[in-house]
């Protein structure tokens, strides 16, 4: 079993493949600017900072910061919008035959402005929240750069790292209130997509309940038995298995008295919760009781990285959740 973090890992592959990570609020937040700054000086790739009327410049001045000449700059006026990123809005979001003035709007707020330069391929990925809400960096990632190609749905992990350096990964506990089964399904593909490409570990995902193969029947259980149903008849080679119980998904010794059939049972490492309760309430006792380190939330369904921060987060927090962009983004 490896004894390094799962976070130098992650941090070790954004230097290997060198991508380019959107911070949009740096003009608003110097946390983002040191933030910017450690990624050059670590090699983790190379940030793209938002000037909005000259913001960056400013705040850049007062707290007596500089610059590298290797991160990357771009500057906004907001009495000038780029024509592109107009006609770009009004194709996107045709559908809704929005006005021209509610477009403009949309084109003068930084997050859409960076889902936009993702979409387009002028960076690899994108990194907010430090001041927006979850609402608006999840919005702003809908109307640029969309789901992913088969998917429907933007949910969230959590990677969780053990004390002894095992690292497993949650969903969802951050996004989506109360999937149904086809949206539970969809979680449970994407979180094991997310945790192979974040750890280099093959998936084997339980879907959790307080249910054990059939020990309880309520239409609660039966909702993760189809959405275990949806997963095998989309993904015959994901390693799923559910209804089980968290001691039977973790500890081989009740798994084999348990669910002795089980591929999964005892050695799961994806653990898919039935609510956004279970999970947030999981991930949280599993942190502070277990002593678990967690990452996250990683937001995950969209077509390109849009990463989301929490509002407290530290510079280090925001050049890890850079990085896991990056290596997202290789996908």
């Amino acid at each position: 079993m490896s004894k390094v973090s799962i976070l130098e890992i992650i941090r070790n592959n954004a230097e290997m493949i060198g991508k380019k990570i959107v911070l949009p609020e740096a003009g608003i937040d110097k946390r983002v600017i040191r933030a910017a700054i450690q990624m050059v000086m670590g090699g983790f790739g190379t940030p793209v900072l938002l000037s909005v009327d000259d913001d960056l410049e400013k705040l850049v001045k007062d707290s007596k910061l500089a610059i590298p000449d290797s991160i990357e700059v771009i500057k906004i006026q907001s009495s000038k919008i780029d024509p592109l990123l107009i006609e770009f809005l009004k194709e996107k979001l045709s559908h809704k035959n929005p006005s021209d003035a509610q477009i403009r709007e949309l084109a003068s707020d930084r997050l859409v402005i960076a889902g936009w330069l993702v979409a387009t391929g002028r960076a690899d990925g994108a990194v907010a929240g430090s001041v927006a809400s979850t609402a608006s960096v999840i919005r702003a990632a809908l109307r640029t750069i969309g789901v992913a190609e088969g998917t429907k749905l933007v949910s969230s992990i959590f990677l969780m790292e053990l004390p002894d350096y095992r690292v497993l990964t949650y969903g969802d506990c951050a996004v989506v209130p109360y999937p149904d089964a086809q949206q539970l399904a969809d979680i449970a593909m994407t979180s094991a997509q997310s945790h192979k490409l974040l750890t280099g570990q093959e998936a084997y995902v339980a879907m959790l309940s307080f249910s054990t193969k059939g020990s309880a029947n309520h239409e609660r259980v039966e909702l993760v038995r189809e959405a275990v149903s949806i997963v095998n008849d989309t993904d015959s080679r994901l390693i799923i298995d559910g209804e089980l119980q968290f001691d039977t998904a973790f500890v081989s010794k009740i798994a084999e008295r348990k669910a002795p059939e089980s591929e999964v049972a005892g050695k799961a490492n994806v653990m898919i919760f039935p609510n956004l309760d279970a999970g947030n309430i999981g991930y949280k006792i599993t942190e502070r009781v277990g002593g678990a380190k967690a990452v996250g939330p990683i937001l995950q369904g969209l077509a390109k990285p849009f990463m989301d921060l929490s509002r407290g987060c530290s510079v280090d927090d925001i050049v890890d959740t850079a990085c896991v962009a990056a290596v997202l983004s290789a996908k």
